[in-house]
């Protein structure tokens, strides 16, 4: 029995030993199966990241809000830029019986400032070179539609009725929810491409950006930017996008073309074909004009001359005339043409703002000037509107405009005198002045004026250079005229700090430098020779206008090509200095 026991024992161990041996050599299927899980885990990871951070997105863009219009609204493009107001809110236009309406404001700022609404009357006026365009809201286009609405203070115009008179291409895309218009007034060239293939444009440059449209293969898209990778493009069904360059093939130049028809604004020029030396006469008085042969001895060149005839003596479209048929004789036999000028300071306050927004005083004004100028056989007018406000600037040059308008009808010379231009006297518009004028004078003078806070000159050859360089930036050299002054002034500054100065003409300043015994030295930065004395009054000073302060103008006035030269005021000048301005031979 206990052999039995042992032998059973044995035969225990033995499969015990047997299973331990068996167990230490485990199959590799497990190991295998467990490792080809966590690769294919792996390689699902790094595709999921791989899809997420290159695969392209087909998300949609919210359009009505990439748009931000709804309804009858409609977004503005210009030149392929969202139109802003100076507020910074999106300029809209409005969708109305199958037209878009486009904001007057916007119209005028960016489109077509000759779109003069005449809030008086109720009607916009445009002013061609022959006619003045009336239009009241009852009328319409050609198609039936009304050429303009009004929504409480907004005004809107009808497209096609602006694209009469403006040279601008449109593209309108009205049958969905978000309204736009495409406008593009700009010139020259612009590029193209094709796209090779099925493509998305996106919201931004990236795969992961929304998606804007989708465009076909041979599509054609017009390239508003090209980066390394992207573009930015503008599509035919009416989106700014994003577009892989490697999508883009066949780039090309094309240019812009226009069928339109620009008005023609004639302008009245001398005969002869030379350049204008002209001289004006200030007269205050019916007497004064016995004055001009006294005045016009020793002025050899010069060939026309501006009486200060015309000031208007109120707000309501009267003036008081100095015209004189014995003057017009006498200027005329020397060979003069002549350009009375019409002011507004010499007989009072004019209330500007009554005077260019009342529709029947421009006009009764505008036809006495006309009517003045044809009784008394002058040549042209010359409008000196001196220190007009900038609310009224838009209406000024209106004025101008339908002067501009009678006095061509009437074969008359229309001039304007300007200021130099600044930032703060740009609403005188001098490159609106010119289209419609046949002549700008820009007053070179008063740089530093009676009531300056700082003494200097009156017209340094920087001062006269920015006049230049500034109007033959925005008007034709043929209409340019350059008055410069024939005085200075001579500035005091008294002991307590106070500063005043005393206008003089070059005579009577070369007698006071002499008399004072004033050491003149050159500037070479103002063009002018300087200097001062100090008397019982205060301290003196005086920047000279002389012979060679006058012959450096002149050499920069001749070399910069414009038409002529003008000179305030007759009297104050020399003998024989009219020489140093001569223009002519």
């Amino acid at each position: 029995m206990e052999q039995e026991e042992k032998r059973e024992l044995g035969r225990s161990r033995s499969r015990n030993g047997g299973e331990k041996r068996r167990a230490g050599k485990r199959s590799p299927v497990p190991v295998l199966t467990a490792f080809l899980f966590l690769f294919i885990l792996g390689f699902l990871g790094v595709a999921m990241l791989y899809v997420k951070k290159y695969m392209p997105t087909s998300k949609r863009a919210d359009l009505s809000e990439y748009f931000d219009v709804a309804g009858d609204n409609v977004q503005v493009y210009l030149n392929d830029e969202k139109e802003k107001t100076e507020k910074d809110y999106l300029v809209v236009g409005r969708y109305k019986d199958g037209h878009v309406y486009l904001p007057y404001d916007f119209v005028y700022a960016s489109l077509n400032k000759r779109f003069y609404w005449a809030s008086d009357v109720s009607e916009f006026f445009y002013c061609l070179p022959k006619e003045i365009v009336k239009t009241n809201a009852d009328e319409t286009l050609s198609d039936g539609s009304p050429a303009f609405f009004q929504d409480g203070k907004q005004l809107y115009l009808n497209t096609d009725w602006i694209m009469q008179y403006t040279d601008l291409r449109c593209q309108q895309f009205v049958d969905t929810e978000q309204k736009r218009i495409f406008l593009d007034n700009s010139r020259g060239q612009y590029t193209e491409a094709t796209l090779s293939g099925r493509e998305a444009v996106r919201l931004k440059g990236g795969v992961k950006s929304e998606v804007l449209t989708i465009l076909s293969k041979g599509d054609t898209v017009t390239v508003l930017e090209s980066m390394e990778k992207w573009s930015k493009v503008r599509t035919g069904d009416g989106f700014i996008g994003f577009l892989r360059n490697s999508k883009l093939t066949d780039i090309r130049k094309e240019t812009a073309k226009s069928d339109f028809q620009a008005p023609d604004y004639t302008h009245i020029t001398r005969e002869d074909g030379s350049k204008i030396e002209l001289g004006f006469h200030q007269i205050t008085s019916p007497q004064a004009n016995a004055g001009l042969d006294a005045l016009t001895q020793s002025n050899s060149g010069m060939n026309v001359i501006a009486p200060t005839w015309f000031s208007l003596s109120d707000s309501e479209g009267n003036f008081v005339s100095y015209a004189d048929a014995d003057y017009v004789a006498m200027a005329h036999a020397k060979g003069y043409q002549i350009f009375a000028t019409v002011n507004n300071f010499d007989q009072g306050d004019v209330d500007e703002k009554k005077l260019f927004r009342d529709t029947s005083i421009r006009e009764k004004l505008i036809e006495a000037l006309v009517q003045a100028a044809k009784d008394s056989g002058i040549d042209g007018l010359n409008i000196d509107f001196e220190l007009v406000p900038e609310s009224v600037g838009k209406d000024y040059v209106q004025f101008m405009r339908e002067l501009s308008v009678r006095c061509r009808n009437e074969g008359i010379i229309l001039s304007v005198d300007c200021y130099v231009p600044y930032d703060y006297n740009r609403y005188y518009d001098i490159e609106e002045l010119g289209a419609y004028c046949d002549y700008v004078i820009i007053m070179c003078y008063d740089e530093h004026y009676a009531g300056s806070k700082e003494a200097g000159s009156v017209s340094s050859i920087s001062y006269v250079d920015r006049g230049l360089q500034e109007a033959i930036a925005e008007i034709p050299k043929e209409q340019v005229i350059i008055a410069v002054p024939f005085y200075t002034r001579v500035w005091i500054t008294k002991s307590d700090g106070k500063l005043s100065s005393e206008a003089m003409g070059i005579r009577k300043a070369q007698e006071w430098v002499k008399q004072k015994g004033v050491n003149l030295s050159w500037d070479e930065e103002l063009g002018q020779n300087y200097g001062s004395v100090e008397d019982s009054d205060g301290r003196k000073e005086i920047w000279m206008e002389d012979q060679k302060s006058m012959q450096l103008k002149m050499k920069h006035i001749r070399e910069a090509g414009v038409v002529g030269v003008a000179a305030w005021k007759l009297g104050q000048e020399p003998d024989g200095f009219w020489e140093n301005l001569r223009m002519n031979g």
